[in-house]
């Protein structure tokens, strides 16, 4: 069944974090204080949590499938053809980092971080949202 309130939820707060790390992505790095490293990490967990939510949803709504792990989401688009092998492993680096994000915040690294949001890395998330978003009418 349909959550429209979680569909819109997700979406907005998708934007918001995709508005946010664009925003930096055209600024210079090097300029970049403690806050805004700090307030890059929030927006790009948000962000990347936002994707792993959708891809459950897209999982759910699609294959009527319940995961409870991203990995499984992930593996259940690849296995199926919604992923291609090359974006699955680039998903599953993205997720991987998320994690460092929330699990070792002690040991983050903000030169990957910087690097991060100046080639915008995390632009293949908004590509599959958006394809997911049209598969479900969403868009």
């Amino acid at each position: 069944m349909r959550d429209i309130a979680y569909e819109q939820a997700l979406l907005r707060h998708q934007r918001k974090m995709l508005r946010i790390l664009d925003e930096y992505s055209n600024e210079d790095g090097n300029t970049w204080t403690e806050r805004d490293f700090l307030a890059i990490q929030r927006a790009l967990q948000i962000y990347i949590e936002s994707f792993i939510g959708m891809a459950r949803y897209f999982v759910q709504q699609k294959y009527h499938l319940s995961v409870s792990q991203s990995r499984e989401a992930l593996d259940e688009l690849k296995n199926r053809g919604d992923l291609s092998l090359q974006h699955h492993e680039e998903l599953l680096k993205i997720v991987g980092f998320r994690n460092v994000l929330v699990h070792d915040y002690l040991e983050i690294n903000n030169a990957i971080v910087q690097a991060i949001v100046a080639k915008k890395q995390y632009a293949i998330i908004e590509n599959l949202m958006a394809e997911w978003q049209r598969a479900l009418g969403l868009a």
